[in-house]
Parts: C-alpha cells; structure tokens; sequence
C-alpha cells in the first residue's frame, strides 16, 4: 500500500498545532467563569446528583449498574464524582474540565487527518474550525454536555488507533486499542455506536473499495455497538419523561423534518446565525409545514447530484458527507421526541467531515488540482481567515449566554416568545434564585402559551405555596390533577398546602392518594403522619411514621414525630427509645433532647432530665422552655438557687410561666 505524502505547509508544522491551540483556547477561556445551568440539567445532572457524592467501591459499582436521566454513560458520571470528590460542587472545575477536554479533542482532531491524509494543512483546517466553531459552545459551555466532549476524546482516540492499524502492517495491537477506546467512548456517550461505520469509511478512503474482510475485521465492534444500543433502548423506556409527539407529525411530515435538519447543520457549518440552547419544532399550519422544511429535500438531492459530478474531487466529497452522516444520522429525530428538533451540541463530531473538505479543498486550490484554482487561490486563504476571526468572535461571545441559566433562558425568550417551554424554565431559574415574584410571572406567561402544560401548574404552585399564597397555589394544583389525574407531586404539594391552611381531613386525603399512586415515597407517609397527629388519631399517625422509617430507616424527624405521639399516648418508654434514636442520628438536634428530658423527668429520673435540658439549651441557647424545665426540675432537687437563675434566663427568652415560678419561689 502507498502511504500518502506529506505536505509541506508554509510555517513549520511545530508552529501550527500550538498556534491553533492558542486561538481555541483563548476563544472559550471565557467559559470557566460561568456557572451551573441550575434550570438545564445541570441540576440534575450535578447539583442534585447523589451518584456523584461519593467515590468508593459500593458507589462506582451503583454509577456502572444503573440508568441515569435514560441514559447509561458511567464513565461521564465518574468523571463528576471525581471532580466533586476533590472540589465539590466548585462550578470552575467542571468548566474547566470541559474546556480541557476541547482542547485535547481539538489537538487529536489534528493529529487524526494529519496521520490519516498526510496533508499537514488538511489537519490544521479541519482542527482550528473544529476547535473555534460556534456551534460547538454548547458541548463545552454546558456542564452536563461534558457526555459530548468526553466520548469525542475516546472515539478521536479509537479513530487514530485504528489509522496506525492501517498504516504499521495491520499490526494487531493497534485493533485492540482501537475497541478499548470504542468501549470508553461508548461508556461515556451511546452515541459513539457509530464509529465501527466510521471505521469502514476510512477503509473506503485509504483502499477505495469495501472488502468482505474489512467487514468480518469489525464483527466485534458491530457486536458491541448493537449490545450498547439495546442498553440504550432500555435506558430510554426507564426514562418516562422521554415525552414522544408522533401523533403530531405523519410520516410524510418526518421526511422533511430529518431533511430539515440535515440541511441545518450544514448550512450552520458555514454561516453560524441565530443560535439558541432550543430550536423547536415547527408549527403546522392547515396541516402543513413551514415552506423552508418542504425545501430542504430537493436542495439535499441536488448537493448528491453536485458530489456525483464532482470529478476528481468527488471522493474528498464523498468521505467529509459520509463522515458527517455517519456520525450524525442517530441524533436527526426520525421518531420526533422531546421539545427540540435540533441542538447545536449534535455537530460536535459531524463537523470533523464537513471541515475535512474545507481542507481539502484548500489544498486542491493550492495545487492547482481543480479548474479555476489560479483564479480562487489568491482569495482562498484570506477568506479561511476571515471566517475563522468571524467565528472565534461568535463563538466568544456565545460563550457569555450560557452564563447560567437565567441569561441563557432570557436568549431563548427573546429568540422564540412564542413557545412556552422558554418561559417555564426562565421561571424554573428565578424560583432557584428566590424571586418567586419573578417566576410566577414566567411560569403564568407560559400557561397563557400552553393551558395544558401540568409541569409550569405544579411549579407555579410551587412558588404561590413559598409565598404564602394558598389559594391560588391549591388552584395550580387541583388544575393539574385536572389535566392529569394521577400526578402524584400534585396531591402531595395540595396536601402540604391543606395543611398549612390546617385543613387535616383534606391533606389526609390528598396524602392517601398520593400514596395510591406511588407507596415508595416516605415523605408521603410522614407528612400524613403529621396530619393525623394534628387529628390527634396518634395510632394512625404512629403507623405512618412506623411506615416512614421502614423505607427510610435513618428518618430522623419520623422518630422525633414518632415519639412525640407515643408521648402523647401516655408510651413514655416507646417515646424515650424513638428520641434516643433520633438523638444517634442526629446528635445536633435540640428538641428530641427536651423532649426526652420531659419524659424522663415525669418518670423522676431527674439527673438525666437535667442533662437533657442542659445540652438541649447548648444547641439552642435562647429556648425558653428548656430553662423553665430545668428549673422545675432543680426545684424538686432543693436546688433552689439553680432555678430562680433559670427562670430568670427562661423569663429573659420570653416564658410567662417563669415569671410566675419567680414570684412564687425566687423572693
């Protein structure tokens, strides 16, 4: 096999690599200085995440045994609990880590066509607009998309692997490195199930043909991405939020949406406009779709008919449009789902073909390959830079949107009023800061879009309730049980909201039929069990808490709860055994103490009483009753003196039964 020849660029290639590091590195620096997108996944994804509290051997086992948001990417969960282990939940770390990240892709995308072509100037095209692109802010910008840049690391790797199989003798070795870095990008991002067709392409473009043996070669790679897609199947049908709105579109309808989006990232690869964290499916008018989207096919079967006829350069053509269909083809929504059509973070790889013709062609024009390349040649460069100047500024400032949620959500609002999905987490944003004003604002802009929408009911419930603003926060509530009858958050909240209203008998009931729809939940139970404590049916209430503790056996307000209703019940040792126990739990407490000093003094165990109160007044210093209790109790003890001080400090902190314990005893 004749290798490729190497090019001699125009500056030393030492020089290039590093220059385009620069510019990449300088175009997204500003990112790191961004925080959490509390409102996108974030979140969930970081914020709330219990997967990545701990780093030991019970939880990585927990990290690669389960699905995560619908989908399984372990290694992209353990770099979180990696970073939370030493940082916590600093946000410039996993910036930076993302930022790191895209600059080793960018370098390996370099190292890829520069080992795969020979063409140094090839490598250096197709790095710095992979690098710069502002389509790529997304995938380094937002945390949770850290799946993106981190499966891209693995699969370049897998990528240059392979090339060195196909360039030192197919010398096995190589092959295994090749799958071993499959397997982590896989374990990083399902998506990387494409690369055995990627590696087929590169069979194609190095012989010029597809033997049966480079295929047999890869039955182990088309194994393992067939086990990865079958996870990926599941992984999704666990996730119910996965909401599908087929019944919107026909199949007719689905052509041109895929055609849509195909046509989308390419024109996006050259004339990057309009960027937005969504992009939503269009409206159908009189059954129809916009104009632009019926459009796109004959304009796609065109661009085949030009490649076709492309002459000697069809086959750079061919491989940059197959790589780019390749590696995209899984994210173009052929079964519509979710609220977006397409996302900018879905080209991070593609682009890699689209800016390996860019390179190409370049050099083509410089060596006079193609007609009218005398002519082109003097512009050819002057114009690569032009663009790459215009999307390093783009890009740069892109970066400042993803700020956090709240500037990022305000771009979406500005760029699309018209959906509502844009408000509600606007809304979702403010809540998370306290300005629940702010929010219900939001979140009603959004009902007035999207009547039907139950999530912006339930959070503007949410924010109603912390505003004390109880009737208006049962109306959301009872308007998404309404819309959807068995939405168990929306009986819990109304049942919180009863309660508050102290309405017992309606909370009970909102709370029991929450538990209909979902007995897992102990917070449920407990918030019951508080209800029929304020009933005073303290049996029923003991067994909700009983209940509680059985799901969640280190509960410690149920113990608390639990012994307060055997104390009422007159069950001073059950009572003593459950504050105990929340007292191991929860050592910094102070009312189990008080409490159990109350029962302990009722059953004349003084001295223990006495050191109850006193470390329930350690914790709680200004908690006038613990000192008027603990003087009762220095009083049974001729310990006179003791308790007029006490009364003295319990009457400071505001007991009216301490000033009459003083004038009685302390004259």
């Amino acid at each position: 096999m004749k290798m490729p020849v190497k090019q001699k660029p125009y500056l030393p290639d030492r020089f290039i690599l590093p220059a385009i590091l620069i510019i990449t590195a300088v175009v997204f620096a500003n990112t790191c200085s961004n925080s959490f997108i509390e409102n996108l996944d974030d979140n969930v994804y970081i914020l709330g995440n219990q997967f990545i509290r701990h780093l030991d051997w019970h939880n990585l086992k927990e990290i690669f045994s389960v699905f995560f948001q619908g989908n399984y990417h372990p290694v992209t969960l353990l770099s979180y609990a990696i970073e939370y282990k030493f940082f916590g939940l600093n946000p410039f770390v996993f910036h930076l880590t993302n930022y790191i990240l895209h600059l080793l892709n960018t370098l390996l995308v370099y190292w890829f066509i520069k080992q795969f072509t020979g063409k140094i100037w090839v490598a250096a095209i197709t790095a710095l607009f992979f690098g710069i692109h502002p389509m790529h802010v997304e995938s380094v910008a937002w945390i949770s998309e850290r799946k993106d840049v981190l499966y891209t690391f693995f699969f370049l790797l897998s990528l240059i692997s392979y090339v060195k199989y196909l360039s030192v003798e197919k010398k096995n070795s190589y092959l295994v490195w090749t799958f071993l870095w499959f397997l982590l990008s896989l374990l990083s991002k399902p998506a990387a199930v494409c690369l055995p067709f990627v590696l087929i392409l590169l069979d194609y473009y190095r012989y010029r043909k597809i033997s049966r043996q480079m295929v047999i070669n890869k039955i182990t790679f088309f194994l393992l991405a067939i086990i990865f897609g079958v996870i990926t199947i599941f992984s999704q049908h666990s996730f119910q939020d996965n909401e599908k709105i087929n019944q919107f579109y026909t199949v007719f309808d689905r052509i041109f949406l895929v055609s849509y989006s195909i046509a989308f990232y390419l024109v996006k690869a050259f004339i990057p406009f309009h960027f937005s964290v969504m992009y939503y499916y269009p409206v159908k008018s009189g059954n129809m779709l916009p104009t632009e989207y019926y459009a796109t096919l004959p304009v796609l079967f065109l661009l085949i008919w030009g490649v076709l006829k492309s002459g000697r350069f069809k086959k750079e053509l061919v491989f940059g449009l197959l790589f780019y269909f390749i590696t995209i083809a899984l994210e173009l929504q052929i079964l519509p789902a979710g609220q977006v059509l397409v996302s900018e973070r879905y080209s991070y790889i593609p682009y890699i073909g689209i800016f390996f013709i860019a390179g190409q062609l370049y050099v083509y024009v410089k060596e006079n390959k193609l007609m009218l390349a005398e002519k082109i040649k003097p512009v050819f460069m002057p114009l690569l830079i032009l663009m790459a100047i215009i999307f390093s500024l783009i890009a740069y400032q892109r970066n400042k949107v993803w700020k956090n949620g709240e500037v990022l959500f305000t771009d979406v609002v500005t760029k699309y009023p018209q959906y509502s999905f844009g408000w509600y987490t606007l809304g979702n944003s403010e809540n998370s800061k306290g300005d629940y004003d702010a929010a219900i604002i939001n979140y009603t802009k959004a009902i007035e879009l999207s009547p039907t929408f139950t999530d912006v009911y339930l959070n503007r419930g949410n924010s109603e309730f912390t505003e004390k603003n109880l009737d208006a926060a049962i109306a959301d509530y009872s308007k998404v049980i309404e819309l959807a009858p068995n939405t168990f958050l929306a009986y819990l909240d109304r049942g919180l909201v009863e309660d508050a209203k102290e309405n017992p008998d309606a909370a009970i009931a909102d709370y029991t039929k929450a538990i209909q729809l979902d007995s897992s939940m102990p917070d449920t139970y407990y918030d019951r069990g508080n209800s029929e404590n304020r009933k005073k049916n303290l049996d029923a209430a003991i067994a909700d808490y009983t209940k509680t503790i059985e799901l969640v056996p280190a509960y410690t307000d149920a113990y608390i709860n639990r012994g307060n209703s055997e104390k009422s019940k007159g069950e001073g040792d059950a009572a003593i055994r459950d504050y105990s126990k929340a007292i191991e739990l929860s050592p910094n407490i102070f009312s189990p103490y008080f409490d159990r000093g109350l029962i302990e003094e009722a059953q004349q165990n003084y001295s223990a009483a006495i050191t109850d109160y006193t470390k329930a007044i350690e914790l709680s210093p200004n908690f006038a009753p613990a000192y008027y209790y603990r003087g009762l109790t220095e009083l049974g003890l001729n310990q006179k003196d003791k308790a007029c001080r006490d009364w003295q400090l319990a009457q400071q902190y505001g007991s009216p039964l301490a000033a009459d314990a003083r004038r009685q005893y302390c004259k």
